[in-house]
């Protein structure tokens, strides 16, 4: 009897599109556009009174108005827009994860590699003040120096670089040291 198959890596997880909202809002004007159409065929079929169209009644505004520069104008902004909406519509989204080397499915945001690598580097200095930021390229983190300088830095450096080995893409580690404060000084900010 074979093996068991192995589970198959998920889609990467990814930003939402750049035209969502706007779509939406297009489909509740479109919707809107349809019930004035289905108010208009009512009066037209069921009521046999076509003169109190609506939507006649815009056409015959439109059809008057002069093709002046301002009208052109907004013609060129309304085609522009479609042009960009489709292009909008149409290109990658975002990658907002990073995958895990894992026969499941894991999926690492930026912010999840921030607070684990907080994690990692408060286990190599305990008392220290420490805070970091994650992009899925880069991994800076500020440890407050407890006196042994280089040496620090170097373990931080060791420690992340190991925790983060299984991601596929691996962030530039970058550890930074601040000088150490005293209690005086905490309180004061």
């Amino acid at each position: 009897m074979p093996d068991s198959p192995r589970p198959l890596p998920g889609a990467q997880p990814r930003a939402n599109p750049a035209a969502r909202w706007l779509a939406l809002l297009i489909g509740v004007a479109l919707l809107a556009v349809a019930g004035v159409t289905g108010r208009d065929i009512w009066y037209r079929w069921a009521l046999n009174d076509p003169s109190s169209s609506w939507v006649a009644e815009a056409f015959r505004w439109v059809a008057t108005q002069p093709a002046d520069p301002l009208a052109v104008a907004a013609g060129v902004i309304v085609a522009l827009l479609g042009v960009w909406l489709l292009v909008k519509a149409l290109s990658p989204r975002v990658r907002t994860h990073t995958r895990v080397a894992s026969p499941a499915s894991i999926w690492v945001r930026p912010v999840d590699v921030a607070r684990k690598s907080t994690h990692v580097a408060r286990q190599q200095a305990p008392g220290s003040a420490i805070s970091s930021r994650s992009t899925r390229k880069k991994l800076t983190v500020s440890v407050e120096d407890d006196g042994s300088a280089q040496a620090l830095q170097q373990r931080v450096t060791t420690a992340l670089e190991n925790e983060f080995a299984p991601l596929h893409v691996r962030p530039r580690i970058a550890v930074a040291l601040r000088p150490q404060q005293d209690a005086g000084q905490e309180d004061q900010q």
